[in-house]
């Protein structure tokens, strides 16, 4: 089973300020997704690696930390049973428009998530 790093989405509720920061202080480039607006979404690009801001009501914390590393899977269906089968504990297996994905808990209990093309038309 091959699993590649594809992205990190931090979750915030200052989504301007985030853009600011990682884009004019830190010098990731901006990549707009054309499924969601930039207040809403936004995908910034650096050294083949995307940090995706995901707009939310309050940002990910200690206590309940949301945010979460993706992983590219060719088959979200296979990669989560196998995943099972390692003891890992998984959510649901989601069909989007656009992608599958399904989300997972390693053992401190931080959040990740598979993802992959599409299953279903």
């Amino acid at each position: 089973m091959r699993f590649k790093v594809q992205s990190y989405i931090l979750f915030t509720g200052d989504m301007a300020g985030m853009r600011r920061f990682y884009v004019e202080v830190l010098g990731l480039k901006s990549a707009k997704n054309k499924r969601y607006s930039e207040d809403e979404w936004l995908e910034l690009k650096g050294a083949g690696f995307k940090l995706c801001l995901h707009r939310a009501n309050k940002p990910g914390s200690g206590s309940g930390n949301r945010n979460k590393l993706v992983f590219r899977v060719a088959d979200v269906k296979q990669a989560r049973a196998y995943l099972l089968a390692k003891g890992v504990k998984m959510g649901a297996h989601h069909h989007w428009p656009h992608i599958d994905a399904c989300d997972g808990h390693d053992p401190d209990g931080n959040k990740f998530q598979i993802a992959g093309p599409c299953t279903k038309a």
